[in-house]
This record gives C-alpha cells, sequence and structure tokens, in this order.
C-alpha cells in the first residue's frame, strides 16, 4: 500500500459549521475514516492518490490521478452480515470517478460540480465482508471524493479492530476533545477516561469531554463497538487540562477581515496568552461562534454590513470585546 500524502496548512484553521463525514442522520456508516480526515488511514491506495485541502465537506478530501498504469484506486474491506441490504454512496467531482464494491457500482462522467453517487446491493448467503472502492480512469483527468458512506446492519460475528491514531485537542481549562481512527464496520464507540468508561459515541470518530476540573492529568483510551461485540481499546493517551487562571484574560487586539468566497468571513486576531479557554466571536452584538484558536472563518453570512467582535476565555471568566470591525458582503 502507498501512503497518501496530506496537504497541510501551517496554521491551524477554525471553521464554522460544517455537515461531518458520515452517513445521514438515522443511519450508521461502517467505512471509517470516510471523509480522508486522517489521510490513508483504513483505506489501501494506489499510485496517484493523496488528500487535499477542501472537499464535499471537512478540512480535507481524496484525490486521486490516473495515469497510463494507475486508476488511482483507494479501497476498504468492511465486515457485513450475510443476506443483508446495504448502500454505498459518497460525492465525487472532477474526472470520471467510480464507486462501488464487487457486488455492484456505478460511476460519474467529468464534472466540475460536486456530484452523490449512489450504488444499493445485497450481500450473498455467505459474504462476510465486502470491499469498497472509489476510483478514476485510466489517463483520463483527477477526481475527488468525498463523505463516503456504507449503510446497513454490522456484522454479527467480526469483532471490530481497536481505534487508532487516538489524539486530544483543544484542551481547554475544563474541556478536551478527542479523535481518532474509526473501525470498519463500527457503529460505535466507548471512551474510558483513567480506566472508566466516560462516554458511548455513535459512529463519528471524536468526542467532546466536559466538566472536567482545570490543573488535572487523565488517560484516555477508546474502543469499537459492533453486534459482535467490543473491540481491544486502542493505545492510551494522557493530557494535561489547562490550569486555573485568577484573572479573565484582556481584549483580543488587531482583529483583521477579509472576504475569500462569496457568504464568507475571515477573521483573525492577535492571540491572548491566557486565553485558555479559546474564543467567542460576535456578529451585530449577538455570540455566533466559539474558536479554539485566534481566527476563525465565519460561513453562511447574510449579505449587507455586519459587525464582528471577539472575546478571549478562561477558567476566571470572559474578556471584554474587542474593537469591533465592519465588514460588507
Amino acid at each position: 500500500m502507498r501512503r497518501l500524502t496530506t496537504v497541510a496548512l501551517a496554521t491551524c484553521l477554525c471553521i464554522g459549521p460544517f455537515a461531518p463525514s458520515a452517513a445521514a442522520a438515522g443511519e450508521v456508516n461502517l467505512l471509517a475514516n470516510p471523509g480522508f480526515e486522517s489521510a490513508a488511514a483504513r483505506w489501501t491506495c494506489g499510485a496517484g492518490t493523496a488528500t487535499t485541502w477542501g472537499g464535499h465537506s471537512g478540512q480535507y478530501a481524496l484525490t486521486g490521478t490516473p495515469t497510463l498504469a494507475s486508476t488511482a484506486e483507494c479501497a476498504q474491506v468492511v465486515p457485513v452480515r450475510p443476506g443483508s441490504s446495504y448502500t454505498v454512496s459518497g460525492w465525487v467531482r472532477g474526472g470520471y470517478a467510480f464507486l462501488g464494491t464487487e457486488l455492484g457500482g456505478t460511476w460519474s462522467p467529468p464534472s466540475g460540480q460536486w456530484t452523490r453517487l449512489s450504488v444499493p446491493f445485497t450481500t450473498g448467503p455467505t459474504t462476510t465482508t465486502v470491499r469498497v472502492y472509489v476510483h478514476g480512469w485510466y489517463a483520463q483527468a483527477a477526481f475527488e471524493a468525498d463523505d463516503l458512506v456504507l449503510s446497513g446492519p454490522d456484522s454479527p460475528s467480526t469483532v471490530p479492530a481497536p481505534p487508532t491514531d487516538l489524539s486530544p485537542s483543544e484542551t481547554t481549562s475544563h474541556s478536551v476533545r478527542l479523535t481518532w481512527t474509526g473501525s470498519p464496520g463500527a457503529g460505535q464507540y466507548r471512551v474510558y477516561e483513567d480506566g472508566t468508561l466516560r462516554a458511548t459515541t455513535g459512529s463519528e470518530p471524536s468526542v467532546t469531554l466536559t466538566g472536567l476540573a482545570p490543573g488535572t492529568s487523565h488517560t484516555y483510551a477508546v474502543s469499537a463497538v459492533t453486534t459482535a461485540g467490543e473491540s481491544a481499546l486502542s493505545q492510551p493517551v494522557t493530557t494535561n487540562i489547562m490550569p486555573a487562571q485568577a484573572t479573565p484574560p484582556y481584549a483580543p487586539r488587531s482583529v483583521a477581515t477579509s472576504i475569500p468566497a462569496p457568504g464568507q468571513v475571515w477573521l483573525a486576531w492577535e492571540a491572548v496568552q491566557t486565553a485558555t479557554d479559546g474564543y467567542n466571536v460576535y456578529r451585530d452584538g449577538v455570540r455566533i461562534a466559539w474558536s479554539y484558536g485566534p481566527a476563525y472563518l465565519v460561513t453562511s453570512v447574510p449579505p449587507g454590513a455586519h459587525t464582528y467582535e471577539v472575546t478571549a476565555l478562561n477558567s476566571a471568566g470572559e474578556s471584554p470585546r474587542s474593537h469591533p470591525v465592519t465588514v460588507t458582503t
């Protein structure tokens, strides 16, 4: 397997709400890493594949550049239930794109717009796994793929592999966000804190734990769960919760703005050293978002002139608001 190359930005970007890389509401996505947010993890990919910034949702998408000898394929083997109905779907754009399994597939002609592909199939009486693939076509233009979904019942006989790449981030004085690379076929994850079950999540490989005490340290591990049972625990990680502060932070300074695209406003400001709990973003006097770092991309901005302000947060409270800036979109 050739590892995907991830094109990453050199700075932390905090982006407005977006649709997660997961199945539609009410469904369980049996694919692991369906939006390629963790590069090639859980996928087996050929030559010409990479993850690039931007996509249908999330921060990254798969880009495949076929050659005369390669279709730039990525595939994932998933445990399934014999004699059951499934649907594999996903979003593609660019050159010719093919999506499916050994039990049926579909394709899309070249297009500059995101197109949703979907194909239903039924497993045979002895089928216990399927191979989900996405690829382009020999010597044709590059394609992109994102938000792939395999929906249907999980396997009753195959215990999933343990999650990998467990990582803490966005640590504040009272919370921590955990992300990991999920397990094929898993529709649920259990999060353990210091050896005790702390939370149970759905198929999304992330969780934010709150109510933690400032200045404490905790060790976390995650398992994957299916009808067949619970996986072994992931490799544990230990994180330190930010210490308490005696006074609230000062107001953020030097708020700068730009308009990267219609309906968007990019905000950036000087980092506040004691803003251990991130920042609040206000538009026209109303709080619209929270950002962990000193930048934020506001999306779905109504037309017209709007005034933005930012505050800094820590365990002692919220700072005064920054000097207001007005942006016309």
